[in-house]
């Protein structure tokens, strides 16, 4: 299920600052020990309020990619000088300093195989020779080739701006004493902070990124939003249509085969379609913060006394009382959420948020609960782009596995898979199962209920079921 995180470490904790001020400065503030699932899009760079990065952002991507496309453009065959230098121009390395994208608990960074690297270069001098060398197209890769995704589309971004993103992180960091130390040729012998966490050798620097060129998804890899902006394009349109009966119902790789065909049948597709992208991207909401991402922060470095005191130590290191430490943990996640307005962090407006930010919510407050109250459990969760489930340990072979559904979504089928798979996995039986209520639940927690009785006839260990009400309307009488 990927690597896990335990105990993460913000950046503004590490080096005591106040969070408020990486936000003031628009920047985000970086576990050191785990990535969040957020990207550098390209697109956004030139829409960026920072001054260095609006200054001087877009001019040195274009002038990278414009650089790379200039080389394909003399290669005569793959693998000839020209090419050589071109492949070398486009660095897809996993950049770990900014702490962002599917890396999980982890700083190490990874390289991208070769025939990806070429693939990307091949689709970009079959656009040069259809007539085309906007810089511009190197960044929308995504929507063609199979295996480019937000990771690479970000960490392509991430290798051209390093430059940029350690100058706006040295002078953060002087104007705010953070202590640094000189690093290499490769981040231009600037001061940067070093990560403390690092698993690298020699340990990395943290690399701070604005806020608002970050997104959930870069656009070229979000086929919800390039579905809907491809075809708002009469000639991709048509061309699509002519080759699919349904695009609805067509796979991503489906997808990115007809958009290419759509748009490299013509130099006259090629441009509506790249115009009609690069107009369409927003950096992500951090108000909507539908990820969590910016409220699991906010837990995080918030004022802790309302957490203390509300949980108690185990006198003793056993799997039950692992197990009573755990329910009191979900008690309090309960209380908190249904009595205590901790419900308006799992709503937008009218609208819940997604799944992912009740998980993270669930997450940082386990973390504070058990960080405050001197209690020796660690709660663990998988930090990179698949499912998420939540593991409490503490030292001995006992664990506690907790899932976390929201009542919108497949309950029923997490019941019954999802946490017997975990469950399997980590070798224990002590499982339980959160549904959190935010509307729409009609008959799914029955359901769930009837299929623990029925397991419980046959003699099965079964996961207990925990309900937290967060629905929007019970604020009225508890607000």
């Amino acid at each position: 299920m990927g690597a896990t995180l335990i105990l993460p470490v913000l950046f503004s904790t590490q080096f005591g600052i106040p969070s408020m001020t990486l936000e003031k400065a628009g920047l985000i503030d970086p576990i050191l020990n785990s990535d969040t699932k957020l990207f550098i899009d390209p697109l956004l760079i030139a829409k960026s309020v920072n001054p260095v990065m609006r200054a001087k952002g877009i001019k040195l991507l274009e002038k990278r990619f414009r650089d790379v496309l200039d080389l394909l453009d003399s290669s005569q065959a793959v693998g000839d000088a020209a090419w050589k230098a071109a492949y070398k121009q486009l660095n897809l390395d996993e950049r770990a300093e900014t702490g962002l994208g599917y890396g999980g608990a982890s700083t190490h960074g990874s390289s991208r195989p070769p025939k990806l690297r070429n693939a990307i270069l091949g689709t970009a001098q079959e656009i040069i020779r259809l007539g085309e060398k906007n810089p511009n197209v190197i960044p929308l890769m995504g929507l063609f080739e199979e295996g480019v995704g937000p990771d690479t589309l970000s960490d392509m971004t991430t290798n051209v701006l390093v430059p940029l993103l350690c100058e706006i992180t040295e002078a953060f960091c002087k104007v705010n004493g953070v202590p640094m130390k000189t690093f290499g040729a490769t981040y231009g012998n600037r001061e940067l902070p070093e990560n403390p966490l690092s698993t690298a050798t020699p340990p990395l620097p943290v690399i701070l990124v604005p806020r608002d060129i970050l997104r959930d998804l870069p656009l070229a890899a979000d086929w919800s939003d390039v579905s809907r902006v491809a075809m708002e394009v009469q000639e991709i349109r048509d061309a699509v249509n002519a080759m699919f009966g349904d695009w609805s119902k067509a796979s991503v790789t489906d997808k990115k085969k007809a958009l290419r065909a759509a748009a490299l049948s013509s130099l006259k597709n090629l441009r509506e379609l790249l115009r009609a992208v690069a107009d369409a991207s927003e950096s992500y909401d951090e108000k909507a913060d539908l990820d969590g991402h910016y409220t699991f922060r906010r837990i995080l470095t918030d004022d802790r006394d309302r957490y203390k005191g509300l949980i108690k130590a185990p006198k003793a290191k056993t799997q039950e009382t692992l197990r009573a430490t755990v329910q009191a943990v979900l008690g309090e996640f309960k209380d908190l959420v249904e009595d205590n307005n901790l419900w308006e962090l799992l709503w937008h407006g009218t609208e819940p948020r997604h799944e992912r930010a009740c998980q993270l919510l669930f997450f940082a407050v386990s973390n504070v609960l058990c960080a405050v109250n001197d209690v020796d459990i660690s709660p663990e969760t998988n930090s990179g782009g698949g499912p998420v489930d939540f593991k409490f340990s503490t030292g001995y072979h006992g664990r506690v596995l907790v899932e976390i559904k929201l009542s919108k979504g497949q309950v029923a089928h997490g019941y019954q898979k999802q946490l017997e798979r975990y469950k399997e996995a980590a070798k224990t039986e002590a499982g339980v199962f959160v549904v959190v209520d935010v509307g729409g639940m009609q008959g799914k927690l029955r359901t769930i209920q009837r299929l623990q009785k029925e397991a419980e006839k046959r003699g099965e260990t079964v996961s207990q079921i925990v309900y937290v009400d967060a629905r929007r309307q019970k604020s009225a009488s508890k607000m």
